[in-house]
């Protein structure tokens, strides 16, 4: 056991000082090919992205822009996520941590997000959305892209539709492959992948966004 623990200790150091001598040709690297892969076009019906001196650098293990800016395709649907538009980050850092999980905190000087409205029916104890519905695999994609993070996002300010709604502090990390916990400005939320939609509890209401088949049919 001991000489277990003295070869996992030396691979380590090994590669941390191998790390360490080359951190800038590494950074430079996947400096480069972020970029790269953040400029393919790959059609209609995926995201665009557009961004301002995006650098990585290993040693810190962190990811700096100036700008980036996301749009969003748009399927001419009542998917739910065609409800957004872009989502502009300005002026941000993003750092992994590795504790006895991953953690990723994002520091943004202003966070801009054009959306479309929605609207919702009251029944019974829900509200339901009356413009958008829900499908399983955007939030299976999610989990299955973040489900072992946790993050932190902290926006001096963020605007919402020219909006500006001031200093906001998000956080989100998954249960499990059926269930978000997400907080925001400590208040705490609940957002559960169901069969029949997607339910979201809040600390006054519960909200719930249908799948297609149901939305189609109420």
């Amino acid at each position: 056991m001991k000489l277990f623990f003295f070869v996992i200790i030396s691979v380590v150091i090994f590669l941390s000082a191998i790390i360490f001598k080359y951190s800038e040709v590494i950074s430079e690297k996947l400096t480069y090919n972020l970029n790269k892969n953040l400029d393919v076009d790959w059609g209609d019906g995926h995201q665009k992205f557009t961004k301002k001196n995006l650098v990585v650098d290993i040693l810190d293990m962190s990811i700096t822009w100036d700008f980036f800016n996301v749009l969003f395709s748009n399927t001419k649907t009542a998917l739910i996520t065609n409800a957004l538009s872009n989502i502009q980050l300005n002026n941000c850092i993003s750092k992994v941590r590795i504790l006895f999980y991953f953690k990723i905190d994002i520091k943004c000087s202003e966070i801009k997000i054009n959306q479309k409205s929605n609207e919702w029916d009251k029944f019974g104890k829900f509200y339901i959305s009356r413009n958008f519905f829900f499908e399983r695999r955007v939030f299976d994609d999610f989990f299955d892209k973040q489900g072992n993070f946790r993050v932190s996002i902290l926006a001096n300010n963020l605007v919402l539709n020219d909006i500006d709604l001031g200093e906001y502090l998000i956080k989100y990390s998954f249960y499990d492959e059926n269930h978000l916990q997400l907080k925001i400005n400590e208040r705490n939320f609940k957002i559960t992948k169901k069969n029949e939609g997607l339910k979201i509890n809040t600390p006054d209401s519960e909200f719930f966004i249908l799948n297609k088949n149901f939305f189609e049919n109420k």
